[in-house]
């Protein structure tokens, strides 16, 4: 095992950081009737990463690309980073024991997107409470027809992203990789 610097790795997980956080800073409304809740598409980002590097890598770009967030958002940014990495570390780790495969990224993102949404729903209930005047059981009443259909568009959104760029990001990675040499 090398346990040399990877300073290509480094670079990388750098850039990645960087557009995931640029990408946290976009706001879209997707969900009509809950115009607070907002997409952001930075963990798409994570999502490549973590797939093409690992789930340690890609939970460190999504915690770090969302550390500026929490002096702008002390509840949301830490809820956004236990969401994502909820997302992208099983994904990564389907992916990357499987044979990397369609099927392997297919399945490791459905996983992913089921235990982020459970991980949303969750958290909502304890972190709503704390900066709104909404109680929990106000919260509880909001899971089947406000948060639980967000949550999912939002990660059916990541996924069908994360499909549609996995193989042309891979390639683009493997040929930077493959020059270096």
């Amino acid at each position: 095992m090398n346990n040399a610097i990877d300073t290509r790795k480094i670079a990388l997980a750098a850039l990645f950081t960087a557009a995931s956080l640029i990408l946290s800073l976009v706001q879209i409304p997707i969900f009509p009737i809950a115009p607070w809740l907002m997409y952001d598409p930075s963990g798409i980002v994570c999502l490549i990463a973590a797939l093409a590097f690992g789930p340690k890598l890609g939970a460190a770009v999504a915690i770090i690309s969302w550390l500026p967030r929490v002096f702008l958002d002390p509840f949301g940014a830490p809820m956004g980073m236990l969401s994502t990495c909820a997302f992208i570390i099983p994904a990564a780790i389907i992916y990357l024991k499987g044979e990397r495969s369609r099927k392997a990224s297919v399945a490791g993102m459905v996983v992913g997107a089921a235990l982020s949404i459970a991980v949303s729903c969750a958290m909502n209930l304890v972190v709503t409470p704390l900066y709104t005047a909404i109680a929990v059981e106000d919260v509880a009443a909001m899971i089947v027809p406000v948060l639980l259909p967000f949550n999912t568009l939002k990660m059916v959104i990541n996924v069908t992203a994360g499909q549609v760029l996995l193989a042309p990001c891979m390639n683009v990675l493997k040929a930077r990789k493959s020059a270096q040499r």
